[in-house]
């Protein structure tokens, strides 16, 4: 079947089921504007143990990240004695649903009218939040990447991040992980992201302390305030976002960046790509850029890969669930251990379009904190090691692959509106950790000289100029 059509399948599965729970009788209650501690507790417990019920994610990051999300769900219900006010229980449900530590966990819409009011407050307060610190979490520090002042200082590109709040960064981020939806580091055994200091505490806070080490091997401490934007050093490159298609004519390289997998951009792509059939023996490479992609629609890039290939390809795709939503037991040991259900395990096909490029060429996939489609768009190039697609990139520190959309549920006083992911793909999984699907056949390491030529050059970022002398992913590729 094509991937296409197959995937579209598992949608409207999602849809019939999704009708079934969000409308069943008892899921929809009338809405309280204040609120009982009992009904408190029962709001929280009903998400808890559905989170449970539904989520396959939850014992393999037990296993995997050795981080027991229930235990930290279980242990709010403590600060439910200290509740005060509507705004502070609805922090507390989103909480539950970010200790989750997954993006595809969370609140949804349309919100009732009890979560409307305590949205728009929440709103309201991190509106007045404006303190941002430009860095990248590499190799385990988190490193400024643009440089920046406040009062006499001057903290430069280079500088670590050691310390917020008086507290070593890594060990701040494990103790407010109901804070943000972070990545996981494997190799250095710990949750990360780069804008730690921001979350539901420290929104309402009028200053915050850092500490950094600077690149001169000095530290600095400064307590700057939270209502006033970031002083950036001035730089001279301008930022340039868009969905396009261009041709390097010295280079032979057909350029495409996709910033959204919005199926409203298909014309557009098979279009623009249709330009170039005639000139297909004049290209020597492909390069696809999904960096920066915040997911969407999966025919997105369905439709993006079977305009360029020359022929079937077939992969193999394997989708488990817990066994409230799956079929049939696994019986692998692997994924028997997480008492798992298949939900889909066959081999899928995309097909090339009427209008393909054909292009027997290299093609090479450009990602960076993909997530969502954008990191199910992985499962064709990584589908074989020997086939003429390369994926490119860095590791995202998510659950990446193919699955099912959300199922969506309400809470039964405060009517909020919740989704959670019911599936997983489990495709060619030996070990736990594969079971992230965040391999790239290259790694592109980051270099703090990446950041320093990027804040020199006075030309737009996506410039053919920009990518081919400082952009360390095109570099990389015009080297294979």
């Amino acid at each position: 079947m094509n991937s296409q059509n197959s995937l579209s399948r598992y949608v409207k599965i999602y849809l019939c089921f999704t009708i079934i729970l969000f409308f069943s009788p008892g899921a929809i209650f009338s809405q309280s504007l204040t609120l009982t501690k009992k009904q408190m507790h029962e709001d929280l417990d009903t998400l808890i143990s559905t989170i449970a019920r539904i989520s396959p994610h939850i014992a393999i990051k037990k296993d995997v990240w050795k981080y027991d999300a229930l235990r930290e769900m279980n242990v709010l219900g403590k600060e439910i004695d200290t509740i005060s006010s509507d705004l502070s229980y609805y922090l507390l449900l989103q909480k539950a649903l970010t200790l989750s530590q997954d993006m595809h966990t969370s609140s949804w819409f349309p919100l009732s009218p009890w979560a409307q009011a305590q949205d728009e407050a929440y709103r309201r307060q991190r509106s007045l939040f404006k303190m941002a610190i430009p860095n990248t979490y590499m190799d385990g520090k988190y490193i400024v990447r643009e440089a920046f002042t406040y009062g006499k200082d001057t903290i430069g590109i280079g500088a670590e991040i050691t310390h917020f709040e008086g507290k070593p960064v890594d060990r701040y981020v494990r103790g407010h992980l109901s804070g943000r939806y972070y990545a996981y580091d494997i190799k250095h055994g710990k949750f990360f992201g780069a804008g730690f200091f921001k979350n539901p505490e420290t929104i309402f806070r009028d200053s915050l302390t850092f500490t950094f080490r600077l690149p001169s091997g000095n530290s600095r401490t400064l307590t700057m305030p939270t209502r006033e934007f970031t002083r950036y050093l001035p730089v001279a490159y301008k930022r340039k976002h868009g969905t396009g298609i261009t041709f390097w004519e010295e280079e032979k390289v057909l350029y495409i960046r996709l910033t959204e997998m919005n199926s409203d951009s298909i014309p557009f792509l098979q279009r623009e790509l249709g330009r170039y059939r005639s000139r297909v023996p004049e290209i020597k490479r492909i390069i696809i850029d999904f960096r920066g992609n915040p997911g969407g629609d999966d025919i997105t890039w369905q439709s993006l890969y079977a305009a360029i290939i020359p022929e079937r390809i077939n992969y193999q795709l394997k989708i488990s669930a817990t066994k409230s939503v799956g079929k049939e037991k696994e019986s692998s040991p692997l994924l028997a251990k997480y008492r798992l259900y298949t939900l889909v395990d066959k081999t899928e096909s995309l097909m090339p379009s009427d209008s393909s490029l054909r292009f027997t060429g290299p093609v090479y996939v450009l990602f960076e904190d993909h997530y969502s489609s954008a990191g199910s768009a992985m499962i064709v190039p990584n589908a074989r090691p020997d086939d003429h697609f390369y994926t490119i990139g860095r590791r995202t520190g998510n659950f990446l692959g193919v699955g099912y959309a959300p199922l969506l549920f309400k809470l039964p006083h405060t009517s909020l509106p919740y989704r959670v992911a019911p599936s997983i793909e489990v495709t060619g999984a030996k070990k736990p950790a594969d079971l992230m699907h965040d391999n790239l056949e290259i790694e592109v390491p980051y270099d703090i000289r990446d950041f320093i030529s990027t804040s020199q050059y006075s030309g737009a970022l996506n410039d053919k100029a920009y990518l081919l002398q400082y952009d360390p992913f095109i570099r990389t590729v015009m080297r294979l």
